[in-house]
């Protein structure tokens, strides 16, 4: 009798063991995101938009992401997902041992990212040093601007926009041609409006927040990772109550009021101190949002 207790005990246990575990691995799974092929403005010349179409830019975007460690990254890449493809026939072939994703199970993205590229230049200036043959001071640049859209694929309704622009160029220096313009310079601006849209994205899914509060100082719930510096200024705002829409329910967000300013202060591996600049302290308390001021504002 008691070794049939002790049995039931044990297989109850294991049981209880084994849904604590898939609890913890539902409570920890990351919010699903997929980048869309990108969108061209028909505003660029035909070479300017062959040159984005051809480079890293997407890859660069879903790199960012992936490297935030807040998301996990979905493909979308038209060949990665017919290479997919072919390894799960070749899994339903019987030659292999059937352990690839069985087909239509694949996981789907919760969110989608669209990108329109709206600008975009990349080129080499160059002027002739006078009396002084075959001698030109050149300067290489590069800059572009996305417009960013995110869509819940649950509901198919878009969840937040934003804008992204960023630029790199080339010190001014002496050469016998004028040549064409380094990659090194367009990878370089890729670069910052991959990094700067991934910031952007985490902050519209998973808002700056107040986790924490001490007189002038803000404890917020972004570290190394979440892209801030030193100096970083932004608006605190207390979240009010969700706006329901009457006629479909669907929740529209909260009011938010715009409660004072804060600078960042301390970068930290897992959070961030900020210190407020403007605004009542004593109001200040954990839940409060910090927003970036928006460019031009």
């Amino acid at each position: 009798m008691k070794t049939a207790l002790l049995k039931t005990a044990v297989i109850l246990s294991i049981g209880l063991f084994g849904a604590s575990i898939n609890a913890n691995a539902q409570a920890l799974a990351k919010w699903r995101v997929a980048v869309s092929e990108l969108q061209i403005s028909p505003a660029l010349s035909a070479s300017a938009a062959k040159t984005v179409q051809q480079s890293s830019l997407r890859t660069d975007i879903e790199d960012a992401i992936r490297n935030g460690r807040k998301f996990e990254v979905v493909s979308r890449n038209t060949a990665k997902m017919q290479a997919l493809r072919a390894e799960q026939q070749f899994a339903q072939s019987g030659l292999a041992a059937g352990d690839a994703a069985a087909t239509g199970q694949m996981s789907n993205a919760q969110s989608l990212v669209v990108v329109e590229v709206q600008n975009f230049a990349f080129g080499r200036s160059a002027n002739k040093i006078p009396n002084i043959e075959n001698k030109y001071r050149i300067s290489d640049y590069a800059n572009i601007e996305l417009n960013v859209q995110i869509l819940d694929t649950t509901k198919g309704t878009m969840t937040g926009s934003f804008n992204v622009e960023a630029k790199a160029s080339s010190g001014t220096r002496v050469s016998n041609s004028v040549g064409s313009p380094s990659r090194d310079i367009l990878d370089k601006a890729l670069d910052r409006a991959a990094a700067d849209l991934a910031n952007q994205l985490s902050d519209t899914i998973f808002p700056i927040t107040v986790i924490q509060a001490k007189g002038k100082q803000l404890y917020v719930n972004r570290g190394a990772d979440g892209g801030l510096k030193v100096g970083d200024k932004f608006i605190i705002f207390r979240p009010g109550e969700a706006l329901i829409d009457p006629t479909t329910g669907e929740n529209l967000g909260s009011a938010e009021e715009e409660v004072g300013t804060a600078k960042v202060v301390r970068v930290n591996p897992k959070f961030t101190i900020m210190e407020v600049t403007n605004g009542d302290v004593a109001l200040m308390e954990a839940g409060f949002i910090l927003r970036r001021p928006v460019a031009g504002k």
